[in-house]
């Protein structure tokens, strides 16, 4: 059993990896009073997943997403993102 643990976790490092150097561009990216608002919540298939806490920062970000994916596509490259999608964070709605 702890070989086939070992054997997914390392198939894991490189997706894990890579998330973490889009949240990092992310947090570079974006300026402070926006940053504390949303969050990225998930990386899959190409699309980056934003989740904020309010209605206005939603709207921000919808305007600005046509800057920010190009971006993290500059900065992150190896992440394959083809779109940006904002939600509202579950516990706001």
């Amino acid at each position: 059993m702890g070989e086939a643990v070992g054997d997914v976790v390392e198939r894991l490092a490189p997706l894990h990896a890579q998330c973490d150097s889009v949240v990092q561009a992310w947090q570079e990216l974006l300026p402070e009073a926006l940053r504390r608002h949303c969050r990225i919540d998930s990386v899959t298939g190409g699309c980056v997943r934003v989740v904020v806490d309010a209605a206005s920062y939603m709207y921000e970000l919808q305007l600005c997403k046509a800057q920010l994916l190009p971006e993290l596509q500059r900065l992150c490259p190896r992440a394959g993102l083809r779109r940006m999608n904002v939600a509202m964070s579950p516990g706001r709605r």
